[in-house]
């Protein structure tokens, strides 16, 4: 996972990466700082081998974009926020 959020939750400045076993502690921390953390989907796009969930959160409108590779599971998984 690649997310500017991770830079300022997790401290990590390359925003990158979220590895699997690092998923529950960056969720945890998300949800320690922002208790009724809550998203709006807005639309769903879906593209070849890739979908994208645009929604408004916690930064305003965000974007989550997901590549999947030939086994379907999504190995390119990253987010944008509005400026």
């Amino acid at each position: 996972m690649t997310s500017s959020a991770i830079v300022w939750l997790m401290n990590e400045p390359s925003g990158s990466p979220i590895r699997k076993d690092a998923v529950r502690p960056y969720w945890a921390k998300a949800l320690e700082l922002i208790p009724d953390l809550h998203f709006e989907l807005s639309t769903t796009l879906v593209g070849v081998n890739s979908i994208t969930f645009c929604y408004r959160g916690p930064l305003g409108m965000s974007a989550e974009c997901f590549h999947f590779g030939s086994d379907q599971k999504a190995h390119w998984p990253f987010a944008h926020y509005a400026a």
